[in-house]
């Protein structure tokens, strides 16, 4: 989509619209001669006056949109145009990055704090560092974090280190020479190299190997690297940004991670709370999920039952966000009526409570019983708070004991 244009009159009935209008909105939102809720359509909050200005900037399925407004004699027209769209015909644009942040529901204290840290971070050239939980958002925070920041015209590339063997790792992010591998005619660029003046999101940074982080620190270190294969070095200016669901804390202690790296990418670090500390967040976070679901399908949003929200509050929300709005999607995807009521969403029933090692203490000492329960309610609360400082608060024990214990019954890992 390049240029949306919507037009109504003055009684604010639709006139007019064109085709990527309609791709953008679907044709149930936009009905001609039909009383056109902008406000509605556009998704604007309390805040937003349009009539008080002539251009603002608005998301829609988590894009930023330059929406502006044109007043003629008989007409307001509506223009809309992707700021992706912008970025990619203009040498530099600075309106993406006053509202990199506005994608996330920031009703909770909690949130609130985070994003005001997250922006002064962002300006800073040293490495960043973002942790939380699976499912709260940390790829969406660190692309924020790079529109934000003087490099948020540049290129921006992420790369998922869970679970890759070294040499792929090692090719995407530095690249390699023609012969480096069977089959390798031609040199590549790694990730480093095509985004030199932006970002590289290294997510899963904890799964990355003793080699690969020592390869690493060197490059964070003077910005020099040789591709596979290569023995001219090569200078970029990236800024590394890394993200990762565990403490990394923890496994310096376990040797599992280098102390010299950790120490180099903890320097600008922010923590994504859980779902379940930021619950003042659910009711914008229903809103935008719910907009989001009817925008993409073309349908006016359903309103939603006010017991909705106390229903969803209620939840643990082992998953976070993304959970959330899988399971909304789920009940949008199936709704019948106009309205989302409780009786339309299905969240998880908890599972018995019965502990596993109960079927299995035959021929046990009481010793053998009690380690064997002790590391099924570790390996049970661990995904819940998957740290040893996180798991250690919550049962009301010192953190060494539990770093210990979570080392010697092999979880976490």
């Amino acid at each position: 989509m390049q240029i949306a244009i919507i037009e109504i009159d003055h009684n604010h009935h639709l006139i007019a619209y064109n085709d990527s209008a309609k791709k953008l909105f679907g044709h149930q939102s936009l009905v001609l001669n039909q009383y056109f809720d902008y406000r509605a359509v556009f998704n604007f909050d309390n805040t937003v006056s349009i009539d008080k200005q002539d251009d603002t900037i608005i998301v829609l399925d988590s894009q930023h949109f330059l929406l502006q407004k044109v007043m003629a004699s008989s007409k307001t027209i509506f223009i809309l145009q992707s700021i992706d769209y912008l970025k990619k015909r203009l040498s530099k644009i600075n309106v993406v990055s006053c509202h990199a942040f506005d994608i996330f529901a920031t009703q909770s204290g909690v949130m609130q704090k985070l994003i005001a840290q997250a922006k002064v971070f962002s300006m800073q050239r040293e490495p960043l560092l973002i942790s939380g939980e699976t499912g709260t958002g940390k790829d969406l925070l660190a692309n924020a974090c790079h529109q934000y920041s003087p490099r948020g015209d540049q290129t921006f590339l992420a790369l998922n280190c869970a679970a890759m063997p070294d040499e792929v790792v090692e090719s995407e992010l530095y690249g390699h020479a023609a012969g480096a591998y069977p089959g390798a005619i031609e040199s590549k660029k790694g990730f480093f190299e095509q985004a030199n003046g932006g970002s590289v999101l290294l997510d899963g940074i904890d799964e990355m190997s003793f080699q690969m982080q020592t390869k690493l620190l060197r490059f964070i270190n003077d910005g020099y690297f040789r591709r596979v294969g290569d023995d001219n070095e090569v200078y970029v200016d990236v800024r590394i940004i890394c993200a990762t669901k565990v403490d990394l804390a923890d496994l310096v202690e376990q040797g599992k991670f280098r102390k010299d790296l950790y120490y180099r990418l903890n320097v600008l670090p922010l923590n994504l709370p859980s779902l379940q500390e930021r619950k003042d967040d659910i009711a914008l976070l229903t809103h935008i999920f719910v907009n989001e679901f009817a925008n993409k399908q073309g349908i006016t949003p359903p309103t939603v039952d006010d017991n909705v929200i106390g229903y969803l509050i209620s939840y643990s929300w082992p998953g976070n966000v993304r959970q959330l709005k899988n399971i909304l999607y789920s009940a949008l995807a199936q709704l019948k009526e106009p309205k989302l009521t409780v009786k339309d969403i299905m969240l998880p029933t908890s599972t018995s409570s019965q502990l596993s090692w109960v079927d299995n203490i035959e021929n046990k000492t009481l010793d053998q019983m009690t380690k064997q329960f002790e590391k099924e309610i570790l390996s049970k609360l661990y995904d819940q708070y998957p740290s040893s400082r996180k798991l250690a608060k919550r049962l009301g024990v010192s953190h060494t004991a539990i770093a210990n214990k979570l080392r010697d019954y092999g979880i976490g890992r």
